[in-house]
């Protein structure tokens, strides 16, 4: 499982709730330490502020951290931003810092809870997710919330017990899909049953057919190195749409996918179809750098 986790908040509802609901869960599963970060994301004009805003900042996550303890939330060791500097907060890009926070940590995993595209106040859905799911050579776990101004609560749940329940697992077939596998391995002894699934969006219309039918035996492939029990499924057509189809049509509980395509220059999971991806998915998004 991922031992070491790395968690941005903004002080949101949203992050609160993951904090309280979703970190517990993967403590649950084998984790053993959360580092809870928060960038100050404004570029004061003097360092007087800037040491105000540390300040705040690092008040206010002992504060939630000694709550969250105290409520018996978090039980485990729980650490504030970096050995150097008790948080990260330099006033610069969040993405840059997260990402270098992931890297200076040696942490396995980066969760970031985010808001649907319709929230008019979002810390991590717009460029900031997508640069850390961009850059980070650390898996990114996207908790994708629909939030309900009103009631200030999820309009749905994420089931963070079931997060890994049944994966569906978006393979495009080059070296990127072995990178995926042993990603997850991390965590399949938490999965009852899996989705493997492939989209053909290549080749001529005369070569669909036969490339469905080889893509067919690829996953055959995939399949025998996996512990759990795995449905094949293959689709032509347009990648981001078919695989956010799939995964409801497929009840799954997370959408796992790489971000290299097939070749060095074409991305498969960057670009337009990360963005509908991260902003369209109804369930979590669980992004692995190849």
């Amino acid at each position: 499982m991922f031992e070491k986790i790395l968690f941005p908040t903004d002080f949101s509802e949203v992050s609160l709730h993951a904090l309280t609901n979703c970190i517990p869960e993967l403590f649950n599963m084998g984790a053993k330490e959360v580092i809870v970060v928060h960038v100050v994301d404004v570029i004061p004009e003097d360092i007087v502020t800037i040491d105000v805003l540390e300040k705040n900042a690092r008040e206010r996550l002992e504060s939630l951290i000694a709550d969250l303890k105290k409520n018996g939330k978090l039980r485990q060791i729980v650490s504030i931003g970096a050995p150097s500097k008790e948080i990260a907060a330099e006033a610069i890009c969040p993405s840059f810092e997260i990402v270098e926070q992931a890297k200076c940590e040696m942490v396995d995993l980066i969760v970031i809870p985010t808001k649907g595209k319709n929230i008019l106040r979002e810390m991590l859905i717009g460029s900031t997710a997508r640069n850390v799911a961009r850059t980070s050579k650390v898996p990114v776990l996207l908790l994708n919330y629909k939030w309900d101004r009103k009631k200030k609560r999820p309009k749905k749940e994420i089931e963070c017990n079931r997060l890994f329940d049944k994966p569906l697992i978006a393979l495009d077939l080059s070296t990127c899909s072995d990178a995926i596998i042993g990603r997850i391995k991390k965590f399949e002894e938490k999965v009852k049953e899996g989705v493997l699934y492939h989209v053909v969006d290549y080749g001529s219309p005369e070569e669909t057919e036969e490339n469905v039918s080889e893509a067919k035996r690829q996953l055959e492939k995939y399949e025998k190195k996996l512990s759990f029990s795995v449905k094949k499924r293959v689709d032509s057509g347009e990648a981001s749409e078919s695989i956010l189809d799939v995964a409801e049509d497929e009840d799954a509980t997370l959408i796992v996918a790489g971000k290299l395509g097939r070749g060095m220059v074409k991305e498969i999971l960057i670009g337009s179809t990360a963005n509908a991806i991260m902003r369209r998915s109804k369930i979590p998004v669980f992004l692995i750098s190849c």
